[in-house]
């Protein structure tokens, strides 16, 4: 039988992963989306939401197609709904009919693929799976880097003589160069055959993870339950640090074109944390690559209290690293926890928790604490907080992975 090269499949996942980090993009069209089309400042924040709740649903349907039919096929029907949502958007002015094409299309999609790359990434690794699932979500988190600087260049070519930018030009040609890419590469992505992971020479657990466990047997499972939990509160900080990146830091002394970078930057350390810290959870384990992390949180959320100047630039990079590091590392570990055949379905539940933490912490922000740009003390310390109930769920989880680990035996 032919030898199977695993890097050409990895590489054509992290090429659609590139591709599908839109999620990461909205902030390089708002503000001449808002001027272009007269939206609310309320109505074009709420892209971003329903985004994120799309996107974690795409992970969950996609996820059971993945599980039954396979990663190429999972991947070449995100990329194209992916790149529909997108091409649609160019034709739509409205509120309404830009969450559904831009937003839920878009989302949906980018969810498909999103996990089926991971599952596909950690099956060619199974004895490397934080390096895996690092390698898939920080090209996820670099489409920002990338693709910022290309959509500046479409607007300004794009612009009119008012300042105003005609989108279905720009819109057009990202879904084009989306399409053409994505499903290009979607094309190579393949799984890895039993002679492959037989050449590996690896234990069975290595090999496959935990015990495979279907849906419902997770659901059914307290540290399921844990993880879903560390999810929604790892992310508590970062998701309350999104919206007021650029404002808060001019009110903390940054120019504007200080705090624009600041908002870009995060692009690359969360990138990086997705790389870096899932990776070192194949040497230093699981646990205690999640406990660092939630110190850099917890320290990143309090800073976030008073810091100014070019503290402010550093910390935010910080909270980034820290929200990219679970990004990875919870996929891996899911897979730790219950196996790779199901890893799609099974992670696509848990990823909810990652949808309803956006919504949940910002209503608060908003609705509760009323927090402003002149007064965010109450929301950065309910950040800090948040940031300390992983450790706790982590610590349940590993003592759960213990006592399996001892009956194995």
């Amino acid at each position: 039988m032919k030898k199977q090269n695993p890097w050409i499949p990895i590489a054509a996942c992290l090429v659609v992963q590139l591709c599908v980090g839109i999620l990461y993009l909205w902030s390089a069209f708002k503000g001449n989306i808002v001027a272009a089309y007269g939206w609310s400042a309320g109505a074009a924040n709420m892209v971003s939401s329903y985004m994120i709740l799309a996107f974690v649903f795409g992970n969950l349907i996609g996820g059971v197609i993945n599980d039954r039919r396979g990663p190429r096929l999972t991947c070449l029907l995100g990329v194209a709904l992916f790149a529909l949502g997108i091409g649609l958007t160019a034709f739509v002015t409205s509120a309404g009919l830009f969450y559904l094409t831009y937003a839920v299309m878009a989302g949906l999609g980018s969810g498909f693929a999103y996990g089926a790359c991971i599952s596909a990434i950690q099956k060619w690794l199974p004895h490397r799976r934080g390096l895996a699932s690092g390698l898939a979500c920080s090209a996820f988190g670099l489409s920002t880097v990338v693709f910022t600087p290309v959509s500046d260049a479409l607007m300004n070519l794009n612009r009119g003589a008012d300042g105003i930018v005609s989108f279905t030009p720009v819109f057009l040609t990202l879904a084009i160069v989306f399409a053409v890419l994505g499903l290009a590469a979607a094309a190579f992505i393949s799984l890895p055959s039993e002679d492959y992971l037989r050449s590996l020479n690896l234990p069975q657990t290595a090999a496959g993870g935990g015990e495979d466990c279907t849906l419902r047997q997770c659901v059914r499972k307290p540290t399921f339950w844990a993880l879903f939990f560390s999810i929604f509160f790892i992310n508590g900080t970062w998701n309350l640090s999104v919206p007021l990146i650029k404002d808060l830091g001019m009110e903390r002394g940054l120019t504007e074109a200080a705090a624009i970078a600041c908002v870009s930057f995060t692009g690359i350390t969360n990138a990086l944390g997705r790389l870096i810290m899932a990776s070192l959870s194949d040497k230093i384990g699981r646990a205690n690559t999640l406990y660092v992390l939630s110190g850099i949180t917890f320290a990143g959320a309090v800073l976030m209290t008073f810091i100014t100047g070019c503290g402010y630039f550093v910390t935010i990079a910080l909270i980034a690293f820290a929200y990219g590091g679970p990004s990875a590392l919870n996929a891996a570990l899911c897979t730790d926890l219950f196996g790779a055949r199901n890893s799609g379905t099974n992670y696509g539940v848990a990823m909810l928790a990652l949808g309803f933490s956006s919504i949940f912490f910002n209503w608060i922000s908003g609705s509760i604490l009323h927090a402003t740009v002149e007064n965010v003390t109450s929301t950065f310390i309910m950040g800090a907080v948040t940031s300390v109930i992983p450790v706790f769920l982590m610590i349940y989880i590993s003592r759960c992975l213990a006592g399996r680990a001892v009956k194995s035996k």
